[in-house]
């Protein structure tokens, strides 16, 4: 029985069903006297989760995951984080047992983060979550009862905690019928080369009803096989070996540019969300970087970054990169739903399409115009030119709200005798169906476009991206969406233009194949996918990928255009 869901980490694995839970029963107060009481329960149990969280962070360490190992970090700062304690002691102190409390006052946090629009940040929810059970569990002295043999995790979600916590070699893959690619249980099994599908929709039921001992796990194409044949056993390792041959011989092709068979060049560059990704994304050699997510410098603080703090942040990874390769620095995408404290915004009915990134400006351009201080100073002492990138941009008032922020910026840094960057290089995310419909008119305002197809698929297809329930209506891949990719790449191609796609269908090997076809320059994807990328196009040629995408134009759906572009995938790997 065939489960579909979406790709969390590559690879296949196949073996016994194990599902998670907590072995024992144990205690816990029933009641508490007043806060003071409160503490004496939750305070040791919430330094004990920490103490444990940092051990396993640790651990991660030791095993190569950097990366990865600061999700536990980050949990280990949550169990201790007063607000968290605060809120659970005010409820048991108002008569909640301590246990509900605790759940209660995660439950509320969880929620408030789950309902961001960046999968990056609400994925953090069941973080938030994941450390209020680890402090129930030490409340009440049991343990997760761990697999009796190397096993595949068939749950609802697996906590990010959980999955680092499990002995090396006894996961052997993971099918989950909730989550995202972006949720943090997905970065930890790609961390440890754990193959992985989320958003698998009845997939515990499947399991439940065919009485399945065994479950297959395919992380490259998002499906979960319940009760595998032997056939399907050897064809899903056979693919599995393909996708591992396409990653050595990316690798092989590190030191040259990236290009088709016939010689026709694609950039391959890195997106990071932070400086701690440098050297993840250097060691790959990308030809740059084609998106900086800035959010890491606003979130979760009391108060705005500095201007000196941004340009120190901003200079670190310039300088990393240097003048040869590029780094676009995304404006700030905060607002709407990314509620920040110091910018005192109004709670909107629907986020998703309110006052965010740089509608903020319309109303209060302070905050990105110092941004864009930073920016320039930065780029000034790094000695490189600065890439700046507008997002959520809807209309041509938006790019010239851009331009006018642009000028503001390095008219105020002239005034005040800063050293600065001569001026910026300034592209925009097309993201909202408006943006790819005027592309053409766009395109004479800009020097480069930046296709963000997550964003764009789930506007053109009415369908949340952050919702499981609708996983198979956020497959980019959807002729409507690519015709939306086609008519910003015939805008840009007027004006002359460069066009790069930065949404994670660019790190889809079967997706950059269709985008290179439609005219793509640039792509733009996560550091782990560049290898693959490199091989995948270097096994193609131009016509080939054209005559792909003419194709998939013309599919009536997303699973027929994916075929299309699996069938050449599979082709150019056998040849």
């Amino acid at each position: 029985m065939l489960v579909t869901g979406l790709p969390g980490a590559p690879g296949v694995a196949v073996g016994p069903v194990w599902r998670f839970h907590v072995a024992g029963a144990g205690n816990a107060p029933a009641r508490v006297a007043d806060e003071a009481d409160a503490r004496t329960v939750f305070e040791p149990a919430a330094r004990e989760a920490a103490s444990q969280l940092e051990a396993l962070g640790a651990g991660l360490r030791g095993r190569g995951a950097e990366s990865e190992a600061e999700i536990l970090e980050a949990q280990a700062l949550m169990a201790g984080d007063p607000a968290l304690l605060d809120e659970a002691v005010r409820l048991a102190a108002a008569g909640s047992p301590p246990l509900d409390a605790l759940r209660a006052a995660a439950e509320g946090f969880a929620a408030s983060l789950a309902r961001l629009d960046d999968p990056l940040l609400a994925a953090r929810a069941v973080d938030v979550l994941d450390v209020a059970d680890r402090i129930a569990r030490v409340l009440l002295g049991v343990s997760i009862e761990q697999p009796d043999r190397p096993s595949i995790a068939v749950a609802d979600d697996l906590p990010p905690s959980v999955t680092a916590e499990l002995p090396a070699g006894s996961l052997l893959g993971i099918a989950l019928e909730a989550s995202t690619p972006l949720a943090h249980a997905a970065i930890l099994a790609r961390g440890l080369g754990i193959p992985a599908v989320v958003a698998a929709r009845g997939l515990r039921a499947a399991v439940d009803q065919a009485e399945a001992s065994a479950v297959l796990v395919d992380g490259d194409r998002g499906e979960v096989i319940v009760a595998p044949t032997d056939a399907e056993c050897a064809d899903r390792m056979d693919r599995a070996t393909a996708a591992t041959d396409r990653r050595a011989r990316g690798v092989a092709l590190r030191d040259r540019p990236a290009a088709t068979a016939d010689g026709m060049r694609v950039r391959l560059l890195a997106n990071i969300g932070s400086p701690r990704d440098i050297a993840r994304a250097l060691a790959v050699q990308p030809e740059g970087v084609g998106l900086l997510r800035t959010e890491f410098l606003f979130m979760e603080r009391s108060r705005e970054p500095t201007e000196s703090e941004q340009v120190a942040a901003y200079r670190e990874i310039l300088e990393a990169f240097g003048s040869e390769r590029p780094v676009v620095i995304r404006l700030a995408d905060i607002g709407g739903d990314k509620q920040i404290p110091y910018l005192d915004l109004p709670a909107e009915a629907n986020p998703f399409l309110g006052v965010r990134a740089i509608r903020l400006a319309y109303r209060s351009p302070d905050l990105l115009v110092r941004q864009l201080r930073a920016i320039s100073r930065a780029a000034a002492a790094a000695g490189v030119t600065p890439h700046v990138m507008a997002p959520m941009v809807a209309t041509l008032a938006d790019v010239a709200l851009f331009e006018s922020l642009c000028a503001t910026a390095q008219d105020g840094l002239a005034a005040d005798g800063l050293p600065h960057a001569e001026g910026f290089i300034r592209g925009i995310m097309v993201e909202i169906p408006s943006a790819a419909l005027m592309a053409p008119e766009l395109a004479r305002r800009v020097e480069f476009f930046s296709i963000g197809t997550n964003d764009l698929t789930q506007y053109v297809l009415a369908a949340d991206r952050t919702n499981a329930a609708l996983a198979e209506l956020q497959d980019a891949l959807h002729p409507a969406v690519l015709r939306a990719v086609a008519s910003v790449v015939a805008g840009a191609r007027a004006a002359g233009i460069p066009v790069a796609v930065c949404g994670e269908l660019a790190g889809d090997p079967a997706g950059a194949l269709v985008l290179v076809g439609l005219g793509v320059d640039e792509l733009s994807a996560d550091p782990n996918s560049l290898d693959p990328l490199r091989a995948t196009l270097a096994s193609a040629t131009s016509r080939e990928l054209e005559q792909l995408a003419d194709a998939a134009l013309q599919a009536v759906d997303a699973a027929s255009a994916r075929r299309l572009a699996e069938t050449l995938l599979e082709r150019t790997v056998a040849a």
